[in-house]
């Protein structure tokens, strides 16, 4: 039962999509029916069905050919919906669905709010320096960013240890953005590319630190990549690379994050029981828990959730004053409720091995010879401890250069 042609149009695309998911459906009960039972549909409605159609039970070869048939039909259907859908998702990327009617491109984004767009003629239009710019250094529409100002881009500092590690790790798809002339041009002088921004920091955050302030500007930063259909790989600069990061990403959701966590229960959750004794026989509680996402280091996709998650965070950022990795949080984990709206992104934790934070390593990988042998970060980010560009040294030393007492000229925390 294959089903042949082309059918013009989105709109129509989908509704023949739903169609063959149905059609699909029902064969799968059928052929569920076949393997459970030697009596091909029985008990379909209130009649015994038969396969032959006649009025005598099928034979058991014909009821094995008869099984055949149906698991190819099904096959035939798999088939059908697995093209069907790679064309409405290229359709989408293409920004096909954008030029139909209101309605039409209301329905497309209500049936997959999940769909990677990528650049086009038509978006670069909007941005069109920047699109240029990022055409000569994206690789499959994927870009490594790290956002720096003259603060880190002094020579011989955070920055350059910095890129130093990418260039290092073979990464080619790796730019900075700069926010002052100062740091782009640093930047070019070691041979990167750099674009500027020319941005202020929200009155809401300036009463928050240089290092906090500065962090909160990348959510807007962020919504010109998305806009023009790049994923970004999202670094600050107090990381060392060790080996190339995009090998090791998983590209199955919306936005794919280190955590802060550092074992399986606080990077990836557990269920944490609260105790209140004055409730007796209902004194425990469940609780979900899980160690923040680090917003640090993370890699975003283009897509319309990533949008209104990214649009949500720059509001609360620009209004509330809050620290920028709290409000990133709270944006990707609190539910729809009488006080949340969920951007309802997609969210992955990174392996915390491969992007390593910095508590797991000081505090538990560096004691541990069996892991220090067996892991292989790609990223390790320093975001635990102050020392950052020390720490940061003893790394390269360490991973880079084999000097294998180095990692244990510092303290498990901060002093």
């Amino acid at each position: 039962m294959m089903i042949q042609g082309k059918v013009g149009g989105s709109a129509a695309k989908r509704k023949r999509f739903l169609v063959l998911l149905c059609a699909l459906g029902f064969f799968l009960g059928i052929c569920i029916a076949l393997m459970r039972t030697g009596d091909p549909l029985r008990g379909v409605g209130s009649a015994e069905i038969r396969v032959t159609g006649t009025g005598n039970r099928a034979s058991g070869k014909d009821e094995s050919k008869d099984r055949q048939q149906l698991l190819e039909t099904i096959r035939g259907l798999e088939r059908d919906v697995r093209a069907l859908k790679k064309d409405l998702a290229a359709e989408k990327r293409k920004g096909v669905t954008s030029s139909t009617s209101s309605t039409s491109s209301s329905s497309s984004a209500s049936w997959d709010r999940h769909s990677v767009w990528e650049p086009s003629a038509e978006r670069d239009k909007e941005d069109a320096e920047f699109a240029k710019f990022l055409r000569g250094v994206a690789i499959d529409n994927e870009v490594l960013v790290a956002v720096s100002n003259a603060n880190y881009a002094q020579k011989g500092g955070m920055l350059d240890v910095w890129m130093d590690g990418v260039k290092r790790s073979g990464v080619r798809n790796a730019m900075v953005v700069a926010l002052d002339e100062e740091t782009k041009r640093n930047v070019e002088e070691r041979g990167m590319k750099a674009f500027l921004f020319e941005m202020e920091v929200p009155d809401s955050q300036k009463n928050n630190g240089g290092n906090h302030a500065t962090s909160s500007m990348k959510f807007a930063i962020l919504k010109r990549f998305m806009k023009l259909g790049y994923s970004v790989l999202l670094s600050d600069v107090d990381i060392v690379t060790l080996r190339n990061p995009f090998d090791d990403l998983v590209r199955d959701s919306d936005v794919e994050c280190m955590s802060d966590g550092y074992d399986d229960q606080t990077a990836y959750g557990w269920d944490d029981v609260f105790d209140d004794a004055a409730m007796g026989w209902s004194r425990y509680a469940h609780t979900i828990r899980i160690f923040v996402f680090n917003s640090g280091l993370f890699y975003m996709r283009p897509t319309e959730a990533t949008m209104a998650l990214l649009d949500k965070v720059i509001m609360k950022v620009e209004t509330t004053g809050g620290w920028d990795q709290a409000l990133f949080n709270e944006c990707i984990f609190f539910p729809n409720s009488p006080i949340n709206s969920d951007p309802g992104v997609t969210r992955r934790a990174m392996d915390r091995h491969t992007y390593m934070n910095s508590k797991t390593l000081f505090k538990f990988v560096r004691h541990n010879q069996y892991l220090l042998e067996q892991v292989k970060p790609a990223m390790i980010h320093v975001n635990y401890h102050p020392n950052k560009f020390e720490r940061m040294e003893a790394i390269v030393e360490y991973f880079v250069k084999g000097d294998k007492k180095r990692l244990m000229a510092f303290p498990d925390g901060s002093e």
